[in-house]
């Protein structure tokens, strides 16, 4: 998928806008000091946190930012990796294909091959 993005956020202490593009199979990382934005953007991304009227994002040139979080086919992995800390890598990597309908088996696959990337 073809991600385009400008993430606005206004903040107390700050105003987030940041323009994001990224091509199928490319790899992102969002770098900088504590308190820069950095979770502000993905948390805008995720659809976690609303934007401004001005933010936007794009998947494959369909906008999603309308979208309720649990609409958008973005995830998010917080600082504490695991979503379940009772399950292994694999079988949290695996809940979000169990949620959409995947068989358990597909799932492991699917998450077996992800996890493979990484």
């Amino acid at each position: 998928m073809t991600l385009k993005a400008r993430l606005v956020v206004t903040r107390p202490a700050f105003t987030l806008d940041l323009a994001l593009e990224a091509a199928p199979g490319e790899v992102v990382a969002l770098l900088g000091p504590n308190g820069a934005g950095k979770t502000t953007a993905l948390r805008a991304l995720a659809g976690l946190t609303p934007m401004a009227g001005a933010g936007h994002v794009t998947l494959d040139g369909r906008p999603v930012h309308t979208l309720p979080a649990e609409r958008r086919p973005v995830g998010m992995v917080f600082q504490d990796y695991l979503l379940f800390p009772h399950l292994s890598a694999l079988d949290n990597v695996a809940f979000g294909p169990r949620c959409q309908g995947m068989s358990k088996s597909a799932a492991r696959r699917l998450a077996a091959g992800l996890l493979d990337q990484v």
